[in-house]
């Protein structure tokens, strides 16, 4: 017989798997949406999405705060139930500036999930099984994505109107389905899933005051460029070198979602404290730095040599995904104390939200202005920003009510003459 625990927890997987199927049809088709059926310009759907940005990254820390007061789950579910609704009202949007507060209310309930996902999870499985967890839910998540990624395949071959506005509403119809999930879990500490009583708003904010917390979400966010090698970097590179064939921009995407699949789960193994997730981020960083050098060489070599040299370094890429995926989960439960859960996780989030900022502007600036130097310089960036935080990670926590330690800071102490 299956234990609540698992119950709950496997019914909270089913409701980030069909979370993902739901946003990877979508997101393949959002921008055709928004100009072919909304009509607008490009320029207004980007300016739409950076509002989006700005709203949501303002917005995530008062949103844990709230979830910290009537708990992650009622929080999800009226996420999960306001995406739906407001994925519903897209048809009907009748111009630039209706699409604009859609568009950014929307921002603000996508961003939210994550962190609530993740606080669920902590009272839905033991102390000792939640990065594990979390490491299943990333499995199951890039497989949703994709899965709803070959399906929005269809529906731009199709071109159709009638088509773009089923794949909007097939997305918000996944909402509904993943809130009414979430609403039925049974958790086994069932007071902290429903939240916490009332605590002063200086305490609930204390984490602005966190410096060891503070240094590693920033270190943790640098470490995570991962996410723009990928996305933009790869592509960029690829593009503006004609011994690369452009086909294989495709083949990266589908080797990094098959290889975090099929390990994140075993790369979540031995990290479960802050100390073991500051080494986790300092083991990225390292991988990461091996994914640069390897695209740096390719610039080089004959097509056939450069492919094989790309793949290589798309493969590192992923494995270091995989460990700064385990340790920034490690960290952020490990230090987050559990009547301010919420809001640590969501201050913890927004390391992520402003890597999506300056991910693609630093990314590119090396990887366009600069070539193979800029890889060099990128993996360097990475491997000094993994190694502080593999260092920060091993300084004790203090005591509550007690002043932070002081950070381990670089060596900038003058040479004798």
């Amino acid at each position: 017989m299956r234990t609540p625990v698992r119950t709950t927890a496997t019914a909270l997987l089913v409701a980030v798997f069909v979370d993902a199927l739901g946003s990877g049809l979508y997101m393949s088709v959002s921008v055709v949406f928004f100009t072919r059926y909304l009509g607008l310009d490009a320029g207004q759907v980007g300016v739409g999405l950076s509002v989006a940005g700005a709203v949501s990254f303002a917005l995530l820390v008062p949103t844990g705060v709230l979830a910290d007061r009537v708990g992650p789950r009622r929080t999800l579910v009226a996420a999960h139930l306001a995406r739906a609704v407001l994925l519903a009202c897209y048809p009907f949007v009748p111009g630039f500036g209706s699409f604009l507060v859609v568009v950014a209310l929307l921002a603000v309930a996508d961003r939210a999930a994550s962190p609530l996902v993740q606080g669920l999870f902590a009272v839905a499985v033991g102390e000792a099984e939640r990065v594990r967890a979390m490491g299943r839910a990333r499995s199951l998540q890039n497989l949703g994505l994709a899965l709803g990624g070959l399906g929005a395949g269809a529906a731009l071959v199709r071109d159709a109107d009638a088509v773009y506005v089923a794949v909007v509403l097939a997305n918000a119809l996944s909402f509904v389905l993943a809130a009414v999930l979430v609403a039925r879990l049974r958790t086994p500490e069932g007071e902290r899933a429903r939240g916490g009583g009332p605590l002063p708003l200086r305490r609930r904010l204390g984490v602005f005051r966190d410096r060891r917390f503070a240094a590693l979400t920033a270190l943790n966010s640098a470490v995570s460029l991962h996410v723009t090698v990928l996305t933009a970097g790869v592509p960029l590179w690829v593009l503006s070198h004609d011994a690369l064939p452009r086909p294989v921009i495709a083949w990266t995407l589908v080797l990094n979602t098959a290889v975090v699949v099929l390990f994140q789960v075993r790369a979540t193994r031995s990290t479960r404290t802050a100390e073991e997730g500051g080494r986790a981020l300092g083991l990225s960083g390292l991988l990461l730095a091996v994914c640069c050098a390897g695209l740096a060489l390719t610039g080089a070599l004959p097509t056939p040599a450069a492919v094989a040299v790309l793949l290589v370094a798309v493969a590192f890429q992923a494995f270091a995904e995989m460990h700064q995926q385990a340790g920034s989960w490690a960290i952020s439960y490990d230090l987050a104390p559990d009547d301010r859960r919420q809001v640590y996780l969501a201050f913890f989030s927004l390391g992520n939200a402003a890597r999506n900022t300056y991910g693609p502007l630093v990314v590119t600036f090396l990887v366009v202005r600069q070539g193979a130097p800029g890889w060099l310089l990128l993996g360097a960036l990475v491997l000094g920003a993994g190694a502080w935080a593999a260092r920060i990670g091993r300084v004790p926590a203090a005591p509550v009510g007690a002043a932070a330690p002081a950070l381990p800071l670089p060596d900038v102490s003058r040479r004798k003459p």
